[in-house]
């Protein structure tokens, strides 16, 4: 029997957008066997889109007609696979939750990943706040993005590590745009915080680097993956093995420098953001490749920190054959 008393963690926000409607498409049903299999990708404005973006636009996905969608919110995006979607951008904890919940979903692919080379995640302390390391946060308060998200998850495991009493944090949510000016007057102690908007907050004198809650819960880990639906996979193999090479060539073209430039301007292009703000983002490390190793980590978490007690078998959340 399924449990179903976990609210859906969504997912922290690299970078911040607009939102376009959903695609009402539907396959390509041509009877050509010839014609391009059309696959309908979702994401948010987020940078770890980026590789899809970019697998498209270099014709790494030779033989699919790719039709983007953004969609802000992706915590809606699992229980439109195999309706209005095919691949979506998603969370380790959003694909255990809506999984738990009976949705056909699995790992189709992998995005960015967070590691100590390239961090894109912070909790940093104001200079007026007397802290100086996580254990001090104990009785502070903490600016948060997202409650359900998986950075405030992270922080919360990494606060436990350091003995804090969870209950003892009085947390508050705030918007990035408002994050420096908050933590500058002293409304918060500390704050969670994320590129690019954590790179102008770590030069602002006085304040207190705390480290990348992320990483204390591993080395290295995702947190953001592309999903699809098991049963549409199984369907649809050839366009599945074509997108994870496509993703595998985009990561080797983004890491070259050669194609800094260009990677830039595409990420400017569906995120949004400022010339300016694009410039100076540091681009994310990027991994093709499902990382099932993942899964246990997030699990873990959820069910001491998040209340989870959903049933998941997380051998079935990864499409094999890569």
């Amino acid at each position: 029997m399924v449990k179903r008393s976990f609210l859906a963690l969504g997912v922290t926000l690299l970078v911040a957008g607009g939102m376009a409607g959903c695609s009402a498409a539907t396959p390509d049903t041509a009877s050509d066997s010839t014609a391009p299999t059309t696959i309908r990708i979702a994401h948010n404005s987020n940078a770890g889109a980026l590789t899809a973006r970019i697998a498209e636009e270099q014709g790494f996905l030779d033989g699919l007609d790719v039709e983007f969608t953004m969609v802000e919110n992706v915590e809606t995006l699992p229980p439109a696979l195999g309706k209005s979607f095919d691949i979506v951008l998603s969370t380790p904890t959003l694909l255990i939750s809506a999984a738990s919940q009976g949705i056909d979903i699995a790992q189709v692919g992998g995005t960015s990943i967070e590691n100590a080379e390239n961090p894109t995640a912070v909790v940093l302390a104001g200079p007026d706040s007397g802290v100086t390391q996580a254990s001090d946060l104990a009785g502070k308060t903490i600016g948060i993005l997202n409650e359900t998200g998986t950075l405030h998850l992270a922080t919360k495991f990494w606060l436990d590590q350091a003995g804090v009493p969870l209950d003892s944090i009085n947390i508050v949510q705030v918007d990035l745009g408002s994050q420096q000016d908050q933590l500058m007057s002293g409304r918060i102690d500390a704050v969670e915080t994320v590129m690019p908007f954590m790179a102008a907050m770590q030069t602002t004198p006085g304040v207190v680097d705390l480290g990348q809650p992320h990483l204390q819960m591993a080395d290295e880990i995702g947190l953001i993956l592309w999903a699809t639906s098991p049963a549409w996979a199984a369907e649809n193999a050839d366009a599945v093995a074509t997108f994870r090479a496509g993703l595998a060539k985009a990561v080797e073209w983004v890491d070259d420098p050669a194609n800094e430039t260009a990677a830039r301007a595409s990420l400017q292009n569906f995120t949004g953001l400022p010339e300016t703000v694009i410039a100076n983002f540091p681009i994310p490390t990027y991994e093709a490749g499902s990382r099932p190793q993942d899964l246990p980590i997030w699990l873990d978490a959820m069910e001491r920190f998040a209340g989870f007690t959903g049933t998941v078998d997380l051998s079935k959340l990864v499409i094999a054959g890569e």
